[in-house]
């Protein structure tokens, strides 16, 4: 899922996850950030010019006089120089090393994984420690030379977002928010999933006008679609939810949850003002298989509604196939 959702598809293949023994996504977080940074210190750690003023015996780059004569250099044959020096002390891998260094701080995170992570911090152990904030993050800029990084930041940025430190024993743990989390995490998989693997579609997500008129039309609630699929002889119209339990119980029966089907019905009704395709259109909710597959299609003034399950418990292959046999 992460790795379609953060367009890294080319790491799926890669992901080794075997002993994973975790039961949280944090501990699926620190085991897959110990995967990326293994391969960064495989390919080897990124430096880049910095600048630098240091006081050296040696002449180097742009000697800075007033620093110089402030600190009474020349007097002892030395001189404060300004010069660009190539390293690894960079914020990529200062980011990398503090996220490595929670992880072993987490009482919550697997012992094998901080195992994992205590091996690679030794690499790091020479860059500079710093506390993280929200600001390192947007300086950390990804390019052409460093985009083997990008997959590494984000899971770092993920794990910091969630992080509570306790500031007297600072120790570390996070906020589990996990369901919510999930939930983005899951509708981007799928959207991007079809974007790469639906050959003569369009995968998008996409605003509906409410085919409504009347005073204070900006107080009407925004519709925007999860995806939105669109080929020559069809619309398909997806909503993705994540739950606990993809059913909920009504007077002892399981029913379908009421809000979700009312708001798939109000997308496929007032996107039928575009014309064309879209007075057919079809319309799929999306669960995570919990404990019963659905498979269901009903027919809804003139629209198709289709209420269906992905076993995210399956293999890869079987997850593969079922997303495209859905639509």
């Amino acid at each position: 899922m992460l790795c379609y959702a953060w367009n890294r598809v080319e790491e799926v293949e890669n992901m080794n996850l075997k002993g994973m023994k975790g039961d949280n996504l944090y501990d699926l977080l620190s085991l897959v950030l110990c995967n990326s940074v293994s391969k960064i210190i495989k390919r080897g750690i990124y430096k880049e010019y910095i600048p630098k003023n240091e006081e050296t015996y040696s002449l180097r780059g742009k000697i800075n006089f007033g620093e110089s004569l402030k600190k009474n250099s020349f007097r002892n044959g030395r001189a404060y120089c300004e010069f660009d020096k190539f390293s690894d002390d960079i914020i990529h891998n200062q980011i990398i090393k503090a996220t490595l260094y929670n992880i072993l701080k987490c009482n919550t995170v697997d012992k094998n994984i901080k195992d994992k992570a205590m091996k690679l911090y030794h690499y790091f152990e020479h860059i500079s420690t710093i506390k993280l904030n929200r600001t390192y993050f947007e300086k950390a800029k990804i390019h052409r030379n460093n985009r083997h990084y990008k997959f590494s930041i984000d899971i770092c940025k993920l794990i910091y977002n969630d992080m509570i430190v306790d500031e007297v024993s600072g120790n570390i743990s996070f906020n589990y928010k996990e369901e919510e989390k999930l939930a983005y995490l899951f509708e981007e998989f799928v959207r991007n999933f079809y974007k790469i693997h639906l050959s003569n579609s369009h995968v998008c997500r996409e605003n509906i006008k409410w085919d409504a008129a009347g005073d204070d039309m900006d107080f009407l609630p925004r519709m925007q679609t999860d995806i939105t699929i669109k080929r020559d002889d069809e619309i398909i119209i997806m909503d993705t939810k994540y739950y606990k339990k993809t059913l909920v119980s009504n007077m002892g029966q399981d029913k379908y949850h009421s809000t979700n089907m009312y708001q798939m019905f109000s997308y496929l009704k007032n996107a039928e003002i575009k014309g064309e395709l879209y007075e057919n259109s079809t319309g799929i909710l999306l669960y995570p298989q919990v404990d019963k597959s659905l498979d269901n299609s009903y027919e809804l003034q003139g629209h198709t509604l289709k209420i269906c399950t992905v076993d995210l418990n399956d293999d890869w292959q079987n997850i593969h196939n079922r997303l495209l046999e859905i639509v």
